[in-house]
């Protein structure tokens, strides 16, 4: 009776190059399919809040009211919301790089801004306070989730790298910003940037006369800062 050995042969050069080759090919498919799903929540993004802003836009004219997109960069959620109230922005514009904070309660704190800017207007409790909510502008006005809409989320990766307004001397990187829309048919300029895991870029470039958009892969440029005037609703352009 013959015996055979059993085959011990270990793998050949070529065997182990096909099995790394198989596995550098699987693996890339792998990270090409999540590449490709945080691409496609950062256009996501982009496609809704470029519906907010036209949405915005339009219905500060047929509500005749006057309009905002909120974004908060810090938790990656925007809604829309509205005031009936007599509103104007203010002269001054907001400095530095940070938003509206929210107090212990998750709620927008305005105090420290609102105190801030009776300091540079020389204004105290004694001063009337309709005086005072107007030189305020929209601090204090009252606004409110526009009809039907509810705060929502960024897609899954994406998230608001930095936001600038009309009314900001810089975008900011924390905090919320707002947008806001006029019923005489304008908006502030504004530039929206998002971001997702792979550090690809969308910035959205808001038109302050006609609440168009521009989307630009890349991200964004330094905003050019022009006179603002405190522009009242209800001016004649």
């Amino acid at each position: 009776m013959i015996r055979t050995r059993p085959n011990r042969r270990g793998l050949t050069l070529i065997e182990l190059m096909i099995g790394l080759a198989i596995a550098a090919m699987v693996a890339a498919i792998s990270v090409g399919a999540v590449n490709s799903i945080t691409d496609a929540n950062l256009r996501s993004a982009a496609v809704e809040l470029t519906g907010a802003v036209k949405y915005s836009y339009d219905r500060a004219i047929m509500q005749n009211r006057i309009q905002r997109l909120a974004m908060d960069i810090d938790s990656g959620t925007w809604w829309l919301e509205y005031t009936e109230d007599v509103f104007r922005l203010t002269e001054e514009r907001t400095e530095g790089s940070s938003g509206v904070q929210r107090d212990d309660d998750g709620n927008l704190d305005l105090q420290e801004r609102r105190e801030e800017l009776w300091r540079d207007l020389n204004i105290d409790e004694r001063t009337d306070r309709e005086v005072r909510k107007a030189l305020e502008g929209g601090l204090a006005s009252n606004f409110q989730l526009d009809d039907g809409e509810a705060r929502r989320e960024l897609p899954g990766g994406v998230r608001f790298s930095r936001v600038w307004t009309g009314h900001q001397e810089e975008p900011f990187e924390e905090g919320v910003a707002f947008l806001h829309f006029f019923k005489g048919g304008w908006t502030e300029p504004a530039r929206i940037e998002l971001e997702d895991e792979d550090g690809d870029v969308i910035t959205l470039k808001v038109a302050p006369l006609t609440g168009r958009i521009r989307t630009y892969h890349r991200k964004m440029e330094a905003p050019e800062i022009e006179e603002w005037d405190g522009f009242e609703d209800g001016d004649e352009t």
